[in-house]
């Protein structure tokens, strides 16, 4: 199995894809901790905490440092993970000096189109510990991951200058350091679409993927679709993600799963949910997961007046278009009724049963309303249009306000990379590994 360095992790959604690819996480960074525990739990992770540590106060340390084949996920601000820190864990704790692949999908806000886009961002400059961290240990690749957005970001006033400038960076030639050369800079190249390689939703992600220059003749092509036009199969839809789940209503929870899934004839669906039930692609040993059971799977209790909202919007529509649609109608008192004054049409917005569904976000327990039920998401529901399989545990709180710095499970999802995405990507990638170490016999792993 391949190694790699996991920034930025969050909730593991990059790692999950890469661990089925046959990519092993040996260091993860993460500054949420909730996020770190929901990594930890689902990965079998060892969790050090990075301030503690660097005040003398975590005890123990030395424990972290002694051989273990476990992934150790360092909790904190990665401005402050040292490479000497890095390469001390490689050398210590899994007696290496490098990994294959370092990874990492930089904090989005500031790059996607709903934020602020500010030039000025702090988190504009994230990226760079990507590069720092994979130039210390010589890495044979890295891979960047963002938003659609930072193509049109602005720099010194001139839309999509932010990414040619990291384009640039990760090019960029430093004194005694290893050179980088991207895998391709066209955007069409670059930005991979979730639907595409069976994931139901509609979310588009780019992916610069740099070799190191050392190895000359590695080339790397990126995946190309499964599922859509000019494949054999159909996009997995919103139903076939969806519908085998127990239909709860708004307040309610459910922990038991008796759906047959072997009673599935359409082969798209059928690969999708043998996936996500822990069939195709083996759950971890640690979970001692149960088949037959269902973690967070619990609906928010709405309001009388939100359930009726909710009755009023049909799939495909808003609250704007719903609101749109109603004062047509000569149905203004219900408007007036159900809905806020200002019509937001990124809130309560009812998927469609025969579509992906659009991207899910961070807000999505306000942004989704189920397809034939008046009710938000539960998270396992938003987990699985990201393809997180349901062996997943997510810790911590269901619904905080969003501006809490605690990360609940829904904000969790939502920022996370789709781990069937990933898992198409890291193919490809190990398949260029293969070619730079001559090595045919790495197999696709399990978790």
């Amino acid at each position: 199995m391949y190694t790699s360095i996991d920034l930025f992790s969050g909730p593991g959604g990059l790692c999950t894809g890469f661990k089925w690819a046959g990519i092993k996480p040996l260091i993860a960074v993460e500054w949420s901790g909730w996020t770190v525990q929901t990594y930890a739990s689902s990965h079998d992770a060892d969790i050090f905490e990075l301030e503690k540590y660097l005040d003398g106060t975590l005890e123990n340390a030395d424990e972290f440092f002694k051989p273990n084949d476990k992934t150790l996920i360092i909790h904190g601000d990665i401005n402050k993970v040292k490479i000497e820190l890095i390469i001390k864990i490689l050398n210590s704790r899994f007696n290496v000096n490098t990994v294959d692949v370092v990874s990492g999908g930089a904090p989005c806000e500031s790059f996607s189109l709903a934020g602020d886009r500010k030039e000025d961002d702090d988190r504009n400059n994230l990226f760079l510990n990507i590069l720092r961290i994979a130039r210390g240990v010589d890495a044979p690749m890295i891979v960047f991951e963002n938003v659609k957005g930072l193509f049109s970001k602005k720099l010194d006033g001139i839309p999509g200058k932010m990414f040619e400038e990291i384009c640039k960076e990760f090019e960029s030639s430093k004194k005694n350091s290893p050179k980088y050369k991207l895998a391709s800079k066209d955007k069409d190249t670059v930005l991979l679409k979730a639907a595409d390689f069976g994931v139901p939703q509609n979310r588009e992600r780019l992916f610069l993927v740099a070799i190191n220059k050392k190895y000359r003749n590695a080339k790397f092509s990126y995946p190309r679709p499964t599922h859509g036009r000019e494949t054999d199969k159909e996009y997995v839809t919103v139903a076939d993600a969806l519908l085998d789940l127990p239909q709860i209503d708004s307040g309610q929870e459910s922990e038991i799963y008796d759906f047959d899934i072997n009673s599935i004839t359409d082969r798209k669906r059928l690969e999708f949910l043998q996936l996500m039930r822990g069939v195709s692609k083996t759950p971890p040993i640690h979970l001692n997961y149960n088949r037959y059971s269902i973690s967070s799977h619990k609906s928010v209790n709405h309001r009388e007046n939100m359930r009726m909202r909710m009755a009023l919007i049909l799939p495909g529509e808003n609250m704007e278009i719903a609101c749109t649609r109603l004062t047509a109608d000569n149905q203004e008192e219900l408007v007036d009724m159900y809905f806020p004054k200002k019509k937001y049409a990124a809130r309560n917005r009812r998927l469609k049963e025969d579509e992906p569904s659009f991207t899910v976000t961070s807000h999505c327990l306000d942004e989704m309303i189920h397809p034939t039920l008046n009710r938000a998401l539960t998270p396992r529901e938003a987990a699985r249009l990201q393809s997180f399989p349901d062996w997943y545990v997510f810790e911590g709180p269901y619904v905080k306000f969003h501006s809490d710095p605690e990360q609940d499970r829904y904000e969790q999802i939502g920022d996370a990379i789709p781990p069937l995405l990933a898992y198409n990507l890291a193919k490809e990638i190990v398949k260029t590994l293969n070619s730079i170490f001559n090595n045919v016999n790495i197999r696709e792993g399990n978790v």
